[in-house]
């Protein structure tokens, strides 16, 4: 069966072009590429953005954790924490500062400041991690507390980002405080949604999303980033409320799917708009990767457990048969993310196949890295944009395991 062009379009990926799965390749691109990264630090300034990198002026430093030195810390703090290399550096004072730098920087966002992959949120936990100030801690809480109003109702902005901060907090630190506040943050969720007309009346949000209001459907900004609080969070919360909330993401997905055979994707938003009448993507933010990168952890003691699964394992399907996305390894819109969905699909089924694609994917972002690298004459030190992120998802195809950093793990 041929896959219709409905469901991605073949301009936006390429076919893979990597070399065979090899694990010395891998562990020799991540020694790399932080070794780069490292090189590149400038101590009082961190390190110069990429020129495909959004945030502020050309070349400026970001400190955010999305496209900044925040998400370069985090992630060379994963990799050596989960052996991937040697730690040989301490960014416990020059972390103090990011937090500030960012909200700075935010202070005309029209949705606040409190966001978890672009504001203080992240940040601030990124500071906890590494000096244990209680303080810090104190102020992290006064952040996610405040934000679980946020109207815009998604996940970069939204309570359901900033909460994932406070799940972090209650798994590290065992509080009584931190599980409240993730319980009153995924309820507020649960009590914000609505019967959504064009998804058949299941249940959903709708978005104040940059002066549109709209009801969208993918991880970044949507539907699918809402559920995953509950999904994450999961121990913090009742098994009947998980279990309602699973009800109704399986409903909705359901009403709003794309389907050719054995193969399916979503729309960004429904009702669907697509700039220049484009077929919908395929990656982290926005379509089927990204619900299978957030949903595929769900527990299989929910009900309806093989809906689930074939759901899942056919948007697998689609991000494999569309191939490595073309715009480069970026776990937010690039082969990164979409290798990632690979390495859940293992985790949850302990089928080879899986990993041996999320492998295959890997081998190419290691081409695709370097592509970049000569032609812009520096490397991408990002998380979630670049090549630390892609560092990360090729040491867990190395460790056959799916633990993205600010993720799946914190």
């Amino acid at each position: 069966m041929k896959t219709s062009t409905v469901l991605y379009g073949p301009e936006r990926h390429e076919p893979l072009a990597g070399a065979a799965w090899s694990e010395a390749a891998a562990r020799a691109a991540i020694q790399s590429w932080v070794d780069s990264a490292l090189t590149d630090f400038d101590p009082a300034r961190g390190w110069r953005a990429h020129p495909r990198e959004d945030g502020g002026p050309p070349g400026e430093p970001l400190a955010e954790v999305y496209g900044g030195a925040g998400g370069a810390i985090w992630a060379l703090e994963h990799l050596a924490a989960a052996g991937a290399v040697d730690k040989r550096w301490d960014f416990r004072d020059f972390v103090k500062g990011l937090a500030a730098q960012q909200v700075a920087a935010l202070a005309d966002a029209p949705h606040g400041t409190a966001s978890f992959l672009l504001g203080e949120s992240s940040l601030r936990l990124l500071e906890w991690k590494l000096t244990g100030d209680a303080a810090v801690a104190q102020r992290l809480f006064e952040v996610v507390e405040g934000n679980l109003h946020n109207p815009v109702r998604e996940q970069l902005w939204g309570s359901s980002g900033s909460v994932l901060a406070a799940i972090a907090m209650a798994e590290a630190t065992g509080q009584a405080r931190w599980t409240t506040l993730v319980q009153h943050a995924v309820q507020g969720q649960w009590d914000e949604m609505e019967p959504i007309d064009a998804a058949g009346g299941s249940w959903g949000w709708v978005q104040n999303l940059y002066g549109r209001i709209e009801t969208l459907i993918g991880a970044a900004h949507g539907f699918v980033g809402n559920v995953y609080p509950a999904v994450r969070g999961a121990a913090f919360i009742t098994p009947d409320l998980r279990d309602a909330f699973a009800a109704r993401a399986l409903a909705f997905l359901q009403a709003t799917a794309l389907r050719d055979g054995d193969c399916v994707n979503w729309w960004p938003s429904v009702p669907p708009h697509s700039p220049s009448n484009k077929p919908p993507l395929v990656q982290d933010c926005h379509g089927a990767a990204g619900i299978v990168c957030r949903l595929a952890p769900l527990s299989r003691s929910v009900p309806d457990t093989e809906a689930w699964d074939l759901l899942l394992l056919q948007a697998g399907e689609l991000t494999w048969r569309a191939g490595p996305p073309a715009k480069g390894v970026a776990f937010c819109h690039g082969t990164a993310g979409n290798a990632h969905a690979f390495l859940h699909l293992f985790a949850r089924t302990g089928d080879d196949r899986w990993l041996a694609r999320a492998r295959a994917f890997a081998m190419h972002g290691i081409q695709q890295v370097e592509q970049d690298r000569a032609t812009h004459g520096q490397g991408r030190h990002t998380l979630w944009t670049g090549d630390l992120g892609m560092a990360c998802v090729l040491w867990d195809c190395v460790r056959g395991q799916a633990r993205f950093p600010t993720l799946d793990c914190f």
